[in-house]
């Protein structure tokens, strides 16, 4: 069995720019998410954050990130998002610089026995919303043909299909997602397609694939579907995905909470449940 968790928009502020909004400290929730996964049993084998790993790209923020991430004992794939910055991100994590020359983006490929997960570079610098040019999309098509009969999940920050918020749905992937989706369409080895951006977890059958969003770490942005032009954001409970490998059924997905909530206790029901017997029978308490 293999588990990933797939955590997003952690939006980790510099110390001195107080809290986001005035009231949300999303550095603090975004340590309490990390300690949460590494604590996890099982253990996850993967980490993906799906964008905006900080909430201003500044250099000390990904400083703070990279000091956050080194206490995971498991790898860890990243991508990009609308609030962060290549260049701050790249000295700080050298390491994802492309080895491609005159490739400017921060795309990478991990490798695993049976899985690969792809991240996607939709930044575009200044603007809320994503794209994907030609090379960014070249480079998906070279990784694909590599290892077509490989599991394989693909990792973006916006999501290239809209979710029904009017305001939320100009902010997506624009450019490049209709090839993005003929690109998908034909890898049938893309067993999902994990995105972040709307702070909120949202599933949809896309390209052939299970697209999912994941909730933020951080604050979520309030439900409010239709003709929404103004966002707001709203102090729900902060989120995670955990994508469990399921033997003869492929990849399931759990939705995890980073806060406690009282228990674990037992749920013993009630002695006029109508299937009594056969739920002791099923946890073996029946003699």
């Amino acid at each position: 069995m293999m588990i990933i968790a797939h955590l997003s928009d952690l939006h980790i502020r510099k110390a001195d720019r107080g809290l986001a909004f005035g009231r949300i400290d999303t550095t603090a929730l975004a340590e309490k998410a990390i300690e949460k996964i590494e604590g996890l049993r099982p253990r996850p084998d993967i980490v993906v954050i799906t964008g905006d790993l900080t909430d201003c790209g500044r250099l000390e923020e990904y400083q703070h990130l990279r000091a956050m991430l080194d206490r995971l004992s498991m790898p860890v794939h990243l991508v990009l998002g609308n609030h962060d910055v290549r260049a701050n991100f790249l000295s700080v994590f050298p390491e994802k610089q492309s080895k491609i020359k005159d490739f400017a983006f921060v795309q990478e490929c991990g490798e695993y026995e049976n899985l690969r997960v792809i991240g996607l570079d939709t930044l575009v610098a200044g603007e809320g919303h994503g794209e994907l040019c030609a090379p960014r999309l070249q480079w998906l098509r070279e990784r694909l043909s590599e290892r077509p009969d490989t599991p394989t999940i693909i990792l973006t920050h916006h999501a290239p299909f809209k979710i029904g918020s009017e305001f939320y749905d100009t902010v997506r992937l624009t450019a490049g997602s209709d090839a993005l989706k003929e690109i998908v369409e034909a890898n049938k080895q893309i067993v999902r397609f994990l995105c972040g951006h709307h702070h909120r977890a949202i599933d949809c059958l896309w390209a052939g694939t299970l697209a999912s969003i994941a909730p933020a770490v951080v604050n979520a942005n309030h439900l409010e579907l239709g003709a929404v032009r103004v966002p707001r954001a709203i102090a729900e409970p902060a989120a995670f995905k955990l994508h469990v490998s399921v033997p003869g059924y492929g990849f399931v997905s759990h939705t995890a909470f980073v806060d406690d909530f009282g228990g674990p206790f037992e749920a013993n029901p009630d002695p006029e449940y109508p299937a009594l017997r056969s739920f002791l029978l099923d946890t073996g308490l029946a003699v």
